[in-house]
């Protein structure tokens, strides 16, 4: 006699239909958020910083190192146009660096530049910034358009404004320990002393009169 004959009934098999169709169901959404957990959403590009990028270390978190950051630069005449303080990055787009003045002229030379810059935690509460002053020396469409990046030279006017605000930030938020950057000195600095003249000066001319004794005539011979 067979028993349990009752779960290939209607019910029965109707039950086990729902069973094997629940995993199913589920197996979509569960994959989506899998997905979503291995590759979390950031702001930031997904190249870093050239290796000679301008570098200091701040006694603040990441975020409010990157708000103190965007408002040095604007204070340098550098245009931020985005900021993300939770990423800790923030850019410019291409401007002029003389003027600061934002242009659509095509990125080659000296005369165009862009600012990039990367604000990463360091330690507890501290945070570790590089800013980049990339411009583009050349042109090759064959080459994809970061590779044609390069950091400004340490004497281009907003490289300079750019180590000037990171060596403020520096002093004004020091990690203990941490010897700040120097600020750059700018081109055809007065500050400095002129040279001394080398010309030695002439000596002081000194009149000597003869001896009274030395303008009265020769003694006579004896006879």
């Amino acid at each position: 006699m067979r028993r349990g004959g009752g779960a290939a009934g209607p019910r029965g098999r109707e039950r086990a239909g729902a069973h094997s169709r629940a995993p199913l169901l589920r197996c979509p959404a569960a994959l989506l958020l899998g997905l979503l957990s291995c590759q979390p959403y950031t702001t930031r590009p997904p190249f870093g910083p050239l290796p000679t990028a301008a570098e200091a270390f701040v006694d603040e978190g990441v975020g409010r190192t990157t708000t103190l950051l965007s408002e040095g630069l604007v204070a340098e005449s550098i245009p931020v146009s985005r900021v993300e303080p939770k990423d800790g990055y923030l850019e410019t787009g291409w401007f002029n660096p003389y003027t600061g003045a934002a242009t659509t002229a095509r990125p080659l030379g000296d005369s165009v530049v862009r600012v990039r810059a990367w604000v990463n935690a360091y330690g507890e509460e501290r945070a570790s910034i590089r800013a980049e002053t990339a411009l583009r020396p050349l042109a090759n469409p064959s080459l994809p358009p970061r590779e044609l990046d390069q950091q400004a030279p340490a004497d281009n006017p907003a490289a300079v404004r750019v180590a000037r605000v990171l060596a403020t930030l520096a002093r004004r938020y020091p990690v203990p320990g941490a010897t700040p950057p120097e600020p750059p000195a700018a081109a055809g600095d007065s500050t400095k002393k002129a040279p001394q003249d080398t010309i030695p000066a002439a000596p002081s001319q000194q009149i000597v009169k003869p001896h009274r004794d030395s303008m009265a005539p020769p003694p006579k011979p004896n006879p």
